[in-house]
Parts: C-alpha cells; sequence; structure tokens
C-alpha cells in the first residue's frame, strides 16, 4: 500500500531542500553550515548568548559551544562578558563575520528573488498568508 503523501510531509521535504540548498551556499563562500547558523543568528542578535543559539537551533549547549569555540579561534566572533552578569557572555560578530554575513545575505536573498520570480508574487503571498495561519493553528489548536 503507498503511504499517502500529506501536507505536512511535503513541507517538510520543502525546508529539507531548503536547508541543503543554504549548506550548499555557505560551502561555495567557504563557511562550514554550523558557522553559517550562528553567523546569521549573531548578525540579527548581536549580544546574544550562546544559550540562546542552543534554543533557537533547537539543539544542546555544548553543540554551540564547540561552534563557538572554532568561530572565535577562526575570527568570525568575539565574545565579551556581560557586565550585568560576570558568568554570561555576549557573541557578536567580527569583521570577518558581518563580511560573512552579508555575504551569504546576498547569496540568500538572491535565492529568494528566484523563488518569488518562480512562484508569482500573488501566488507567494497566498502560500505565505496560509502558512502563518496554519502555524497559528498548530500553535493554539494541537497544544
Amino acid at each position: 500500500m503507498k503511504k499517502r503523501r500529506t501536507l505536512m510531509y511535503e513541507m517538510a521535504q520543502t525546508r529539507c531542500a531548503w536547508n541543503a540548498h543554504m549548506r550548499k551556499i555557505a560551502l561555495s563562500v567557504g563557511i562550514p553550515d554550523s558557522y553559517r547558523r550562528v553567523i546569521m543568528f549573531v548578525h540579527r542578535n548581536p549580544g546574544v548568548s550562546q544559550r540562546s543559539i542552543a534554543e533557537f537551533e533547537d539543539v544542546t549547549t555544548s553543540a554551540v559551544n564547540q561552534v563557538v569555540k572554532s568561530m572565535l579561534a577562526e575570527g568570525y566572533l568575539r565574545k565579551e562578558t556581560d557586565p550585568l552578569d560576570k558568568r554570561s557572555c555576549k557573541l557578536y560578530l567580527t569583521e570577518k563575520g558581518e563580511d560573512a554575513a552579508h555575504m551569504l545575505r546576498k547569496k540568500l536573498n538572491e535565492s529568494d528573488d528566484a523563488i518569488t520570480a518562480f512562484a508569482g508574487e500573488e501566488q507567494e503571498k497566498e502560500l505565505m498568508d496560509f502558512l502563518r495561519h496554519l502555524t497559528e493553528f498548530i500553535q493554539k489548536e494541537l497544544e
């Protein structure tokens, strides 16, 4: 018996394809995928903690710690002690990290533009509205 393909299955397949595409973009500009995720998060949230990154990415803090340690050594990040809590550190992108973020953002914007051209602006808007409503439904009705 052939398994029924559901909406959520198709969305997961699309998400996997998009993640693979983003990995390929990162590698094409010489950035490991694990760095890409941290770079983009810190770029959007300067002064963020490692714990916040772990929560957002849904990974362990030790996994984030390993990546951050490598990124500090390679000059993508800098760490500052939180003046309000000396036990906590805040992360910021260095100039190298900012350059990487801008390269990634440029390439990802090109991909977004290609998707808009493929779908058409009207269909894209309708799909985005549907996905927002679906997210609300999942969060409010299924939890």
